[in-house]
């Protein structure tokens, strides 16, 4: 018999209430998105628009370990979302933003969250639970 006073079961994120949760959280949804890609960019991603940024400085070998080993060509032009990770490589102050947008342009690369991002760079999220 089930009553009311069981706990409830925790409902199963869909497309629809993660699309409805990326939108109030004014993050870009990407086309043909998976549920796992999604819940990565409302862990990681902060809300408003990416950074256009290139490099002006080489970077040595004290940045690793840190997400501005990501930027490996001098003289490309990348797009970051706006993260934690975006504003770690910012304060290096090795690369030089060149204006925001929500969409990259066509020349440069986009720089996503790593997966792997905690573990490989030693910070947490955009959750606010960290």
């Amino acid at each position: 018999m089930t009553g009311k006073n069981e706990a409830a079961k925790p409902k199963k994120e869909t497309k629809a209430s993660l699309v409805k949760k990326l939108n109030a959280a004014d993050i870009p949804v990407p086309k043909g998105a998976s549920i796992e890609v999604m819940k990565h960019r409302l862990k990681h991603y902060k809300s408003g628009v990416g950074y256009l940024v290139r490099p002006h400085k080489l970077q040595s070998r004290k940045y690793k370990d840190h997400p501005m080993s990501l930027l490996t060509d001098k003289s490309g032009l990348y797009w970051l979302p706006a993260s934690e990770m975006a504003e770690r490589i910012i304060k290096t102050k090795l690369i030089v933003v060149l204006g925001r947008t929500n969409e990259p342009s066509n020349d440069a690369t986009i720089i996503d969250v790593p997966t792997d991002y905690a573990e490989r760079f030693g910070y947490g999220s955009n959750d606010k639970s960290n």
